[in-house]
């Protein structure tokens, strides 16, 4: 048993507010100093007890000695999926640990084929999994001073453990999930969901055949697994009743907000707080802002904001455009790692904002300044394609108009059409959405005046969607065509 895993809840709390305040006292430029170096340490780790990447630092002329030296970094292998996982067996990937002492297993998605990418967790490191998880909440929601339900809606058997809050783990069962928040939630303080972009629509519906009163439940959401928009949080709020700017400054507020995680690495390794998510939403109306943050994608939908926590995860931009853009690389600082991953490629378009960026944008913003540092995170690199909008201009393009998103699950396929143009099929909620044949010219007339000119609409009923049946929450939704 680990040492926190003997810890009474009360010292558990008070150890949490501790590290808490004590991080808001450290600058974030010793934070990421300390980060750099725990990465160092990390990939001689790695080196010592990976076979496979011992063979990966000696295709690049390095030996195991040399990936501990803080001065050969950048000489490091950046890995990804195909030349780790694509290419070793477990075996040679990770550090030799018997199978007995193995508590979990987690995969990547699969969006890209049939290959997984896989994260092994030791049971040493499984009993001490949850203080990271209830570091968060309690930084966010303040779960400590609130007893809270926390309902988890992700699909593909993501479960976590929690001491803070309690926590069910009922995957894209809508109706369990209303149902225990309906008849457990009132004995709460607050309620958590979390859920991805596609099914927080079935988990609304549901909702209101079966008498959930968000408002009454204090329920707050926290959306994985894909890039949320702000029309989406908008339109999420509005069926929530939850007022996203009435009082940003409040920490008891409700809020719509995001998290970042990596099957290989781990969740919430990326995640947004109150103060990121009035930075972005005040993109909207303060362009100037985006010069802070790289930019505004095709003038319509901002790149997400998140914070991360240096100690746990070393962030770097490979190979950045004039924006400061580049793919996202991650490295653990966990030396235990069952399969170390150090410079492990997301796939994901990103900058890392200074500490002088994030201050300037949260004073612009009127928003306090985020004491972790900041990253902006624009999407998947594969689901940009010359002359194409990118997937989050047409998610941000879908919920601009409530009724109309009503009409619609929010799944769609971006190809090209007949015409040699982009062409987007969009899936009705209903068989009687999919007969109006006003819905084509409505989203053609909302992308004129977002911008967004040549776009070819066809909306199908929900059984004649082929990319996608009707229920099927349990994989990633692959938005872009091949």
């Amino acid at each position: 048993m680990s040492f926190l895993s003997h810890l009474p809840a009360g010292a558990v709390r008070t150890l949490r507010r501790w590290m808490l305040a004590q991080g808001r006292k450290m600058a974030p430029s010793r934070l990421l100093s300390l980060s750099r170096e725990r990465a160092s340490r990390a990939a001689g780790a790695a080196a010592l007890n990976s076979a496979a990447y011992r063979q990966l630092l000696a295709e690049q002329g390095l030996n195991p000695k040399q990936a501990a030296e803080p001065g050969e970094w950048q000489r490091l292998p950046v890995l990804t999926k195909a030349s780790t996982f694509g290419r070793f067996s477990v075996g040679e990937l990770a550090r030799p640990v018997p199978a007995a002492a193995l508590a979990d297993v987690l995969t990547s998605s699969g969006r890209g084929g049939r290959s997984f990418g896989f994260r092994l967790t030791a049971r040493e490191q499984h009993e001490d999994a949850w203080f990271d998880i209830d570091l968060g909440l309690q930084d966010v929601f303040g779960v400590d001073e609130k007893p809270t339900l926390l309902v988890n809606c992700l699909p593909m058997g993501v479960v976590f453990a929690s001491r803070a809050v309690t926590v069910a783990n009922v995957s894209v069962r809508e109706d369990m999930a209303c149902s225990i928040l309906r008849d457990i939630g009132p004995r709460f303080a607050q309620t958590l969901v979390c859920t991805d972009p596609l099914f927080v629509r079935a988990l609304l519906d549901e909702g209101r055949a079966a008498g959930v009163d968000w408002s009454a439940l204090n329920t707050s959401v926290i959306v994985g697994e894909e890039v949320l928009v702000e029309s989406q949080r908008d339109h999420i709020a509005s069926h929530m009743g939850i007022e996203l700017d009435a009082a940003p400054g409040n920490p008891s507020a409700r809020l719509v907000g995001s998290s970042y995680g990596v099957g290989e690495l781990g969740l919430n390794l990326l995640f947004e707080t109150r103060d990121t998510i009035r930075i972005r939403r005040a993109l909207r109306e303060q362009p100037s802002l985006g010069q802070l943050v790289g930019g505004v994608v095709q003038g319509m939908s901002a790149p997400s904001l998140f914070c991360f926590n240096p100690l746990r995860c070393f962030l770097e931009v490979v190979a950045p455009d004039s924006e400061g853009y580049g793919e996202l690389c991650i490295t653990l600082l966990d030396r235990h790692a069952v399969i170390p991953l150090p410079r492990y490629a997301t796939g994901d378009l990103a900058r890392l904002l200074s500490p002088s960026e994030a201050q300037q944008a949260a004073r612009a913003a009127g928003a306090a300044v985020p004491w972790l540092p900041m990253v902006a995170l624009r999407g998947r690199i594969k689901d940009r394609q010359p002359g194409m909008p990118s997937v989050e201009c047409l998610k941000e393009l879908l919920y601009l108009d409530g009724q109309l998103a009503d009409q619609l699950t929010g799944a769609f396929r971006l190809g090209i059409g007949d015409d040699g143009g982009a062409h987007v099929v969009l899936q009705a909620a209903r068989a009687a959405d999919a007969a109006d044949a006003a819905l084509p010219a409505r989203l053609t007339a909302l992308a004129a005046q977002a911008g967004l000119v040549g776009l070819g609409f066809e909306v199908v009923a929900p059984d004649a969607f082929e990319w996608r049946p009707r229920l099927d929450y349990e994989r990633k939704f692959a938005y872009m065509a091949g």
